[in-house]
């Protein structure tokens, strides 16, 4: 079994049969929005623009997401927990869930998505290749508001169980919308020493080529160097490249309704402690 499936979904299995058997009423359900990712109109890349919960909808095939492995198995993960809502508690009562899909995480601890970035500026003297082409706008979130998200959703499901309860809710902030590349080198723009700094290159491998080279290196290590050698990747190359290319920007209005939720954290003060993060980080 791999790993993505072990984790989400057998541990979600266990926590949700844990909940049951402990009585717990309420259980809140980290999920991600790259469960509703896939190309437009079946080309490299996704066009999400300013789309709800009813209008982003997972694939019914997951091996048709932008990103293989990870997302499918949260999607696997989600739907069990959503379909766990209003299942009888043995000493009484009812069990409410709901799966919160915020985007990509930047900020504290992150070592995922930015942080790769920036380990690849250090290698090339503090510069970042444009590999995916002109870019494209990339929504992102900073962690501490996605964790902020999390407590309303625990209230929403106490005070008001029928408004969000048994749904996906999309969790956003107000982090400004931009290449996820050209963001990596605004957070780094602050540090005294211009070694720590990244700066994007002007020119740029063009998105069709970059999205070949990435796929064409992603079957050889799939199905020569794993075999032989166990090598995985830890993401999908192509996966990146078209994420890098697509315009991805969701509508939190279910959140704001439902959860009465909204960003604690300011875009100025979620860079200013996400750029202090970064710059210290040893990579």
């Amino acid at each position: 079994m791999c790993i993505n499936n072990l984790v989400c979904v057998t541990g979600t299995e266990n926590i949700l049969a844990m909940c049951i058997d402990r009585n717990i009423p309420r259980l809140v359900y980290c999920s991600t929005s790259e469960v509703t990712l896939v190309p437009y109109l079946g080309g490299c890349f996704s066009l999400v623009v300013n789309q709800t919960e009813s209008k982003a909808l997972p694939p019914s095939n997951e091996h048709s997401l932008v990103f293989p492995g990870y997302p499918a198995s949260k999607l696997r993960a989600e739907q069990i927990i959503l379909a766990a809502d209003k299942t009888p508690l043995p000493r009484g009562g009812y069990l409410r869930t709901i799966a919160l899909r915020p985007t990509l995480l930047y900020g504290e601890q992150d070592c995922r998505l930015v942080t790769p970035l920036l380990k690849m500026a250090r290698l090339q003297n503090g510069r970042l290749v444009r590999f995916a082409g002109p870019g494209g706008k990339q929504q992102i979130t900073y962690v501490g508001n996605a964790a902020w998200a999390h407590i309303r959703a625990k209230d929403a499901l106490l005070d008001n169980p029928g408004g969000a309860a048994g749904l996906p809710v999309f969790i956003t902030d107000d982090t400004p919308i931009d290449d996820l590349l050209r963001f990596a080198s605004r957070v780094t723009a602050t540090a005294d020493d211009p070694s720590l700094r990244c700066r994007c290159t002007r020119w740029y491998v063009p998105a069709l080529l970059a999205y070949l080279l990435a796929a064409i290196l992603e079957r050889m290590i799939t199905w020569c160097a794993h075999p032989l050698l166990r090598v995985r990747l830890p993401v999908s190359p192509s996966g990146v490249v078209s994420y890098l290319g697509s315009i991805v920007l969701y509508n939190r209005l279910r959140a704001a309704i439902q959860l009465d939720y909204s960003p604690v954290y300011s875009s100025e003060q979620a860079l200013r402690m996400s750029s202090r993060y970064y710059i210290r980080k040893k990579l």
